[in-house]
């Protein structure tokens, strides 16, 4: 019973969906990130269906990209975003790790942020034209793919929130981390395994490719962090989040253009 008061607290945490009635408990926000991929896929849901809506609708396919690259803002309230920039601006400052850290505390925006926000934005708009308009000319959903990649994104995050080193010992993280124990790994691990094996069984390689750049950049993650803040954060995790699915939608994008013939 424990265990599912962390569902309500996962989605009170992580996202702006309400959770009526919820009053989570300090051990219900030790625990919820073992449900993060839960928001994930609520995320890659709405986006499905969003997807499927907006193809009746008379709007163009770079309008339709731009409506569903705010879904995940939405949902969240920019909360993996804010993390985003924060690393970057600290990442950009070319200074001690000790440095680096307190720059995140900093809650002004700095311009390599934007820019690197910005960029990031056009890759994942770009990938999305891309990847609707070749879903009609494939027998199998292609998009559905794109939609699955933000659970696994965040289940690979929380793992590595759980098992890499901490920057910090008092931080965010370190307390929703701090009592995770085997129940969380089997729990991300299951929801990782479902949402990757319902998106090989859609299509094994188009999966394949997806899973070898989230492990790719979790090898770089790894040693950026490491390297650059002396361990993760919950800042680093939500540049984690970030980029690591705008990454898997370009990677989509370009394995669908290169094996469907269109370059």
């Amino acid at each position: 019973m424990r265990i599912l008061r962390c569902i309500p607290a996962a989605f009170s945490m992580y996202s702006k969906i309400p959770v009526p009635g919820f009053r989570g408990k300090d051990e219900d926000i030790q625990n919820c990130i073992m449900f993060l991929p839960l928001v994930g896929a609520v995320i890659g849901a709405v986006m499905f269906f969003l997807i499927r809506l907006l193809s009746y609708l008379p709007a163009p396919v770079s309008v339709r990209a731009m409506i569903l690259v705010t879904v995940p803002l939405v949902i969240t309230g920019g909360f993996h975003i804010d993390g985003f920039m924060d690393t970057v601006d600290a990442r950009s400052s070319l200074k001690s790790p000790e440095e680096k850290l307190e720059i995140m505390k900093d809650p002004h925006i700095g311009a390599f942020a934007v820019v690197r926000l910005l960029i990031l934005g056009i890759i994942a708009v770009s990938s999305l034209v891309v990847i609707i308009n070749l879903d009609s000319q494939s027998e199998r959903p292609i998009y559905v793919l794109a939609c699955g990649a933000f659970t696994v994104s965040r289940a690979i995050a929380a793992l590595t929130s759980v098992y890499m080193k901490k920057a910090r010992n008092d931080g965010m993280l370190a307390t929703e981390t701090k009592e995770s124990g085997n129940a969380c790994t089997v729990a991300l691990m299951i929801q990782l395994i479902a949402a990757a094996s319902l998106m090989a069984y859609l299509n094994a390689v188009y999966t394949g490719i997806i899973l070898a750049v989230f492990i790719i950049f979790t090898l770089f993650y790894r040693h950026m962090t490491i390297k650059e803040f002396g361990g993760v954060t919950g800042d680093t995790a939500g540049y984690y989040v970030t980029t690591s699915e705008v990454f898997a939608l370009a990677a989509l994008a370009v394995a669908a253009m290169l094996l469907m013939g269109r370059v």
